[in-house]
């Protein structure tokens, strides 16, 4: 494979990062060991070896790098995000000197095809490749809830990163990052935010199969296999194993999860019938609602 692949998970993610490996193997066997570093924080050995155990034997070499979240503690997340989302800042110092590029990949996806012509990109000198965010129009039209967001000339998802990590020494992008940080804080979309301050126009724009975060409106067991994505992301508060918050693939990524190690127990199982069930019968109840105060707003007229 022509490059490293970096993952970045804390211990309460630690099902979502076997799931994810499990996905990337499967389907990259032609490349078997795969080379992959973990920045960690909070696995015990036991955790770790259940997630290896989750993989097939000799299919991935695991480098498992523990990091310290000390010095990201003052910046802010969005609920659904661990702040382990800032040690992809860190990426330029963890790894070693002699490897050139990696491709960074979140725990909240799932690759589904093989991922060597990713990887040979070329990236034409830029720091990184990415795929430009599906909010990337509204940002710029300054819309409602992202007005906060910083003015760049694209906004990309920082889910999937093909990094020239001499390139990224040598533009400082993890000191203007921080630098960015350490001015706004709240900003709303965390280092995705400031990584699209630090690279303003010193990117590559990637085929948008590479990061498809279209995961709430398309299902992807209805595609036909030729239009299936690269990477599916479930970027966003709807995530395939909450069950509280029903997603249209949740079946999807269960059968990547059930082949690791942390396959749902039946407990599980009938506790997220419970909570969905939950869920569409407050959706009705909201809806019912909605009508009861429309009929209102239509009939009080017609009685005056």
């Amino acid at each position: 494979m022509s490059c490293p692949i970096v993952l970045a998970a804390d211990v309460t993610y630690a099902m979502q990062l076997a799931t994810t490996l499990r996905s990337i193997v499967e389907n990259n066997q032609t490349n078997w060991p795969l080379e992959v570093y973990v920045l960690s924080d909070g696995f015990s050995e036991i955790t770790r070896a259940k997630v290896l155990d989750s993989l097939p034997r000799g299919a991935a070499l695991i480098h498992w790098m523990p990091v310290s979240l000390g010095m990201f503690q003052e910046f802010s997340t969005l609920p659904y995000i661990s702040k382990m989302t800032y040690v992809r800042l860190l990426l330029p110092q963890l790894v070693t000197q002699s490897v050139s590029r990696v491709l960074y990949l979140d725990a909240d996806l799932l690759v589904l095809d093989d991922l060597t012509s990713l990887m040979k990109t070329d990236l034409e000198g830029t720091v990184v490749g990415a795929v430009l965010d599906r909010w990337d129009w509204q940002i710029k039209r300054r819309e409602p809830g992202l007005e906060n967001v910083p003015r760049v000339r694209d906004y990309f998802n920082a889910g999937v990163l093909l990094i020239n990590l001499e390139r990224w020494r040598k533009e400082r992008i993890s000191e203007k990052a921080l630098e960015y940080l350490v001015q706004y804080p709240l900003t709303p979309f965390a280092d995705q935010d400031a990584l699209n301050v630090a690279c303003d126009g010193l990117w590559t724009k990637l085929d948008p199969r590479w990061n498809f975060h279209d995961h709430c409106d398309k299902r992807i067991l209805n595609m036909e296999p030729e239009q299936r994505p690269g990477v599916l992301h479930f970027a966003g508060p709807q995530k395939p194993w909450n069950s509280s918050v029903p997603n249209i693939n949740a079946s999807f990524y269960d059968t990547f999860r059930r082949r690791t190690c942390f396959a749902r127990t039946l407990g599980e199982k009938v506790w997220d019938i419970l909570q969905g069930g939950w869920f569409h019968i407050k959706e009705i109840l909201r809806r019912s609602e909605i009508l009861r105060q429309a009929w209102r707003c239509i009939r009080h007229p017609l009685l005056r």
